[in-house]
This record gives C-alpha cells, structure tokens and sequence, in this order.
C-alpha cells in the first residue's frame, strides 16, 4: 500500500511517492549519462565535470532511496500500529458495552427485588395485623372467662 492509498493519510491530501521519485531520478541520471554522446560533452573536460556530477548525483540518490526505505519501513510500521491499537480499542469497546449491559440488568434486578421487598412487607403488614386482631380476640374471651370465674 502506497502513500497514496493510505487509509491512514488525510483524506484529500495526496503524498509523495518517494519510490517513484527516486526511480525518475535514476532515469534521469541515466540520461544525463548519455549526454556524454552529444558533440557538445566529447570535450575530456566536461565529460569529467559531468561524471563527477553525476557520481555525486548518483551517491545523493542512492542515500535519498534508504531514506525513502527507511521511512517507508517506519510508515509500514506505525500503520501496523494502529492497526493494532483500532483493534485493541474496538475490544475494549465491546467490554464496556457488555459491562453496560450488565449493569442495566444489575439495575433491573434491583428494582425487581425493591418490588418483591414491598410485596412481602406488605404480606407481612396483613399477616401481623390479622395475628394481632386474631391475639386481641382471644385475650379478650379469656378475660371475659376469667372475669367469670
């Protein structure tokens, strides 16, 4: 994948090709190279200046290409990155909507338990209420029986 075609890049943005500049360099130093056919460069002293140049050229191009690799192998490497990292953070997204999930159901529990609380709190208010008139009955027939007595 180019910079060019880099999901990474801005969109909209195009970046150079560095492989591709290098490559019309190295073109371009070849034709330089054959200059040295022309009538005007078979003069010994220029065709020396021109190869000289053209060695000093070539030497800068060849560093500019492990450059470019360099910084290709850097770019390949940083995509892998955070390629790694949208991966990371896609699962870390997953968890937090299960945990939420969760917690809607904890929540949901909760209230389930709030509810079944009350019902029997009221069972028991019921359950109390008839037990104390049903006592109340009774201690009353046994004082009237002792009062009889």
């Amino acid at each position: 994948m180019d910079a060019n075609t880099n999901p990474g890049t801005q969109l909209g943005l195009r970046q150079p090709d560095f492989a591709t500049v290098a490559e019309i360099s190295r073109v371009f130093a070849e034709q330089m190279d054959r200059c040295r056919n022309l009538p005007a460069v078979q003069d010994g002293a220029q065709w020396a200046e021109l190869s000289v140049r053209m060695g000093a050229f070539e030497g800068k191009l060849e560093n500019l290409d492990s450059k470019v690799q360099n910084l290709d192998s850097k770019v390949q490497n940083l995509d892998t990155k955070v390629q790694n990292l949208d991966a990371k953070v896609q699962i870390l997204d997953t968890k937090l909507q299960n945990l939420d999930t969760k917690v809607q159901n904890i929540d949901a529990n909760i209230r389930n338990l709030e509810t079944n609380i009350t019902l029997i709190m009221t069972k028991l208010d019921d359950i109390i209420a008839a037990r104390s008139t049903e006592m109340d009955e009774k201690f009353a027939r046994c004082n009237h029986k002792i009062d009889a007595v």
